[in-house]
């Protein structure tokens, strides 16, 4: 029983010295643990390939989380002069979470590629969809050689076409960003040369038809040519769902009035079928409105 005590009170007394025993120091008196975080937080900061790759990318969110993690540890440095080691540490952590996420920001190169790459390829299929439904709508609306607007609409064109050929070039140079940067250019192109078309359907009114009948054809192609536009509209500016069910609404509305324009005409009574399918137009007008496309009214 006497051994066991004396066991006991002899636990009990290191037990006290390893509490009272303070943490392993450093040079200087610096706790050993924070000597380390500061070896690791200076690893990342000063990574001069990765600080490279943070000003190449040109993100603005990157290059501030860079430059706050400069900062941080700079006071964190400041702090381990001062000997204030708690404020030390929580700068030191500071500093490697802004360089882990400004590295996410910037990826390394292969990663960014194939990043690029994903985003070209979706990207040239929404545009080449723009281009088809642009090319179309001249082609329905009898946009031809020499009539006005037709020379802008062929420049349009052919810097489009121009555009998507060097895209489609530096992709298969496997140059994904310029590839990228080619089709932008496209796109800006693109829309407003939609933009363009679509406002100048009050030419359309001016033109001479010979018969109600033919007036009528032209006004379903026109109908036709905003109805090949929705998708395209829906797909390139992803419109919020409570959008699109307005513009299902709004599209719907249109196939019923070409329904009942169709009955008029049927009937011989052009003057209500024309009234009827340009309201349907005015329908598919609103519900690119809605879409994010700007269709002068």
């Amino acid at each position: 029983m006497i051994r066991k005590a004396v066991l006991v009170i002899f636990l009990g007394v290191a037990q006290i010295a390893l509490a009272q025993t303070p943490a392993p120091q450093g040079a200087g008196g610096v706790p050993a643990g924070l000597v380390q975080k500061q070896a690791f937080a200076r690893s990342l900061v000063e990574d001069a390939a990765v600080a490279e790759r943070i000003k190449a990318s040109q993100d603005t969110e990157a290059l501030r989380l860079f430059a706050l993690a400069k900062e941080n540890y700079a006071s964190a440095i400041a702090s381990v002069k001062g000997g204030d080691y708690a404020n030390a540490e929580q700068q030191f952590n500071d500093a490697m979470s802004a360089m882990g996420k400004a590295r996410r920001l910037a990826p390394d190169a292969a990663a960014l590629a194939a990043k690029q790459r994903a985003e070209y390829a979706e990207k040239l299929q929404s545009v080449e969809g723009l281009e088809k439904s642009y090319r179309s709508y001249l082609k329905n609306a009898g946009r031809k050689p020499g009539a006005a607007g037709s020379e802008t609409d062929e420049s349009a064109s052919l810097g489009i076409s121009r555009l998507l050929e060097a895209a489609k070039r530096h992709a298969a140079e496997n140059r994904p960003g310029d590839a990228l940067r080619a089709l932008d250019k496209a796109e800006q192109v693109m829309r407003s040369a939609l933009n363009r078309v679509l406002g100048s359907t009050t030419l359309d009114y001016a033109m001479k038809f010979e018969t109600p009948a033919e007036e009528f054809a032209f006004e379903l192609e026109r109908n036709r040519s905003y109805v090949e536009l929705v998708p395209v509209a829906i797909a390139e500016y992803k419109p919020k769902e409570e959008s699109r069910q307005i513009i299902e609404v709004l599209v719907n509305q249109s196939r019923e009035a070409v329904e009942q324009a169709r009955g008029y005409a049927a009937q011989k009574d052009y003057q209500r079928a024309l009234a009827s399918v340009r309201s349907g137009t005015e329908y598919l007008m609103n519900a690119l409105g809605v879409a994010g496309l700007v269709v002068p009214q």
